[in-house]
């Protein structure tokens, strides 16, 4: 028992090692730039040599405790050999010739069977040093609700004609202290412009994930045109949607394969790709400052582009596929006035055929929606056009005076 604990409590280390290593190399990787200004390379590759160092212990303990006992077994079982050996010619009086056959049937089944038993012993060691590994994962498996997986073919788009809808909706994450949302109700008309708005913790990503069906409400329901959104229903409705995060993922590929993300190169819809590029104001700089135009390569996350020609590309490749909805997650925040000025004009050329929801930090981001939803503490706080809102709520009153002060200070 003390045995299988050794096992298992290596198991558990070495996992452990696994993990440091691998948030080290993230957190290197991910902030480069703070590493090198503030001279931490030294201490990332100090925490990251220690769980290297670590992981390495743990796992050549565990080799040595699977092959140790071998080098037992095979002297335990050549002396007892020896001692048979002896014991048959003590018994047939000196004569090696009559217990030869024996002893070679016993020899060929010994050696047979060892390499065996290392093997079976083997597995048993490697299966309990496993075992913290696999409690773990059963852990998080447990705590994940299981999911149906949509089987194709791929269901058409969800039409949105009238309205989307949210009744009621409350939403918690495990580890959260106090629920992210709680008892949301709003309506979002077809073909508007809306803004959700609203302090840092506010809920309005929460909002926007469950929207999109990356997240199931725990109360409530969504409903499109009057039909709620289930696990039946959801891939149809993600058909329906765009959406452009804060921060663009590009890939080291050409403008037209990251604008139609995921397409295979030889069905890339060319006259699409531009299509949804001369909608996001972004055709003009292909064609004229890049020679190769759409096959212009973009370089590791895009490092050959500005900002707002990311988000640009972003924007396109929302559009690629003529969503009904188009859902804009803080999509301008780290741009400069200029460049956002830019990229909401191209919204701007949208609006009359699309559903647009805007999350937005700046609110001269949202100062021409048809309606704006003020977020708060995870509830629903006021509603209404931004004069409204500017006219009949403190909270916003001080939200708007607050971005004038960042302005006059050039945040």
């Amino acid at each position: 028992l003390r045995f299988r604990g050794r096992l298992h409590s290596l198991g558990a280390d070495m996992m452990n090692a696994f993990e440091d290593r691998f948030v080290v190399a993230q957190e290197a990787t991910g902030g480069i730039k703070d590493v090198k200004v503030m001279g931490l390379e030294a201490t990332y590759v100090s925490s990251y040599a220690t769980a290297a160092y670590k992981a390495a212990h743990s796992g050549a303990t565990m080799g040595v405790m699977a092959e140790l006992p071998r080098f037992i077994l095979e002297a335990i079982t050549f002396g007892t050999l020896l001692g048979l050996i002896l014991l048959l010619l003590f018994r047939n009086e000196g004569n090696i010739t009559a217990i030869v056959p024996t002893l070679g049937v016993i020899a060929f089944s010994t050696m047979r069977l060892l390499p065996s038993l290392q093997q079976i012993y083997h597995a048993l060691v490697s299966m309990r040093g496993a075992t913290a590994i696999l409690d773990t994962i059963v852990q998080d498996l447990a705590a994940t609700p299981p999911r149906p997986i949509q089987e194709a073919p791929t269901p058409k788009p969800m039409p949105l004609e009238r309205s989307l809808e949210l009744s009621k909706i409350s939403f918690a994450y495990a580890t959260a202290e106090r629920p992210t949302l709680r008892g949301v109700d709003l309506s979002i008309g077809a073909r508007t412009t809306v803004g959700i708005v609203g302090g840092t913790g506010a809920g309005k990503t929460t909002l926007v994930d469950l929207i999109l069906g990356l997240l199931t409400p725990d109360e409530g329901e969504i409903r499109v045109d009057g039909v709620p959104i289930t696990d039946e229903n959801r891939r149809a409705w993600q058909k329906t949607l765009g959406y452009v995060p804060q921060a663009i993922f590009l890939t080291d590929d050409s403008i037209a394969a990251n604008i139609a993300f995921g397409v295979p190169k030889d069905q890339i819809d060319m006259a699409g790709v531009e299509r949804a590029a001369r909608t996001a104001a972004l055709h003009d700089f292909v064609m004229s400052d890049l020679p190769q135009g759409y096959q212009t390569l973009v370089g590791e996350r895009g490092v050959r582009l500005s900002g707002g020609q990311r988000q640009r590309i972003g924007i396109a490749r929302a559009l690629y596929r003529d969503p009904a909805l188009l859902i804009m997650d803080e999509a301008t925040s780290a741009l400069d006035n200029i460049t956002e000025r830019v990229v909401m004009e191209a919204v701007q050329n949208i609006r009359a055929d699309k559903t647009i929801i805007l999350i937005a930090h700046r609110l001269s981001t949202v100062k021409s929606c048809d309606t704006i939803f003020l977020m708060e503490r995870g509830r629903l706080l006021a509603q209404g056009s931004y004069d409204e809102l500017l006219a009949g709520n403190e909270v916003f009153r001080r939200m708007v005076s607050g971005g004038v002060e960042e302005a006059r200070a050039g945040v």
